[in-house]
C-alpha cells in the first residue's frame, strides 16, 4: 500500500473541499457532507513524512470515509471526491391491507385510485359508503 505523506494529505483536503476549522499543533479540518453528516480529521506538519500504512488506513476508513483509490483519485484529478448523495426520501406511508381491500370491494376504486389516497381520505371514503343504506 502506498502511503499519502502529510503534504499530500493537505494537497486532498484542500481538492476535496474540507474547511479549516482550527490550528494548533496540528490543523483541524471539517467536510459536510449531502447528508449533513459531519467528517472530521487533523493533519501534521510533517510536510513530506509519509504516513505509516495502519495510520493512512485508519485516517482513510474512519475520517475521510473514503477507498485508497478514491483518495488518489483525488489528488490526480483535483476535483472532489464523489459522495454518496442524500438518503431518498422516505416512500409514502401506504394503507393497511384491510382498508385498501375494502376499498376496492365496497366503494369500487380501482389500484390506481386507491393509490392516490391518504389515509384520512380512505377512511371518509369507506365509511361514507358503509353510511349509505344497503339495497
Amino acid at each position: 500500500m502506498k502511503t499519502s505523506s502529510w503534504d499530500e494529505f493537505r494537497e486532498f483536503l484542500k481538492h476535496d473541499d474540507w474547511e479549516e476549522d482550527r490550528a494548533t499543533g496540528h490543523d483541524f479540518f471539517e467536510k459536510t457532507l449531502p447528508d449533513g453528516e459531519i467528517l472530521r480529521t487533523h493533519a501534521s506538519h510533517s510536510g513530506s513524512k509519509t504516513m505509516s500504512p495502519g495510520r493512512f488506513k485508519a485516517i482513510l476508513s474512519d475520517q475521510l470515509r473514503l477507498s485508497e483509490a478514491e483518495f488518489w483519485d483525488v489528488l490526480r484529478t483535483r476535483t472532489p471526491a464523489p459522495r454518496p448523495s442524500p438518503a431518498p426520501e422516505p416512500a409514502p406511508a401506504s394503507l393497511p391491507l384491510w382498508l385498501a381491500l375494502a376499498l376496492e370491494r365496497e366503494v369500487g376504486l380501482t389500484r390506481e385510485q386507491i393509490d392516490g389516497l391518504d389515509a384520512d381520505e380512505a377512511r371518509r371514503r369507506l365509511d361514507e359508503a358503509r353510511s349509505r343504506p344497503r339495497e
